[in-house]
């Protein structure tokens, strides 16, 4: 009998604290405002998953307007990535799977 593949998406949204206060123009007054990090994954089987999406904003803390950021001057400045490592990287897991056993059978056959 064939399994099932178990595969989905999801997304979730990072705040990445306050940054600086500006003139917020929905507002019309001097506000904070917040980068925000949003992003979407596909996984398969919840653990090999990779990052389809992501978007960094600066946000006003009261009506959550404001800009689109640019993810690698964003990403240059933060201490560590704010995505979890199982979310970026799961997929390499699953190609370790993949790749491991043919790397085996491939040194046994020059030990014949």
């Amino acid at each position: 009998m064939i399994g099932w593949i178990i595969w989905g998406s999801g997304g979730n949204s990072v705040d990445l604290g306050a940054v600086e206060h500006r003139h917020c123009e929905t507002c019309e007054r001097e506000r904070p405002f917040r980068v925000i990090l949003q992003y979407r994954y596909a996984h398969l089987y919840w653990i090999f998953s990779w990052i389809t999406e992501k978007q960094y904003s600066l946000l006003c803390d009261i009506c959550s307007r404001g800009w689109k950021l640019n993810a690698e001057d964003v990403e240059k400045t933060l201490p560590k990535h704010p995505i979890p490592f199982i979310r970026r990287w799961g997929w390499s897991f699953l190609l370790g799977l993949i790749i491991i056993p043919f790397l085996f059978a491939l040194i046994g056959s020059f030990f014949k």
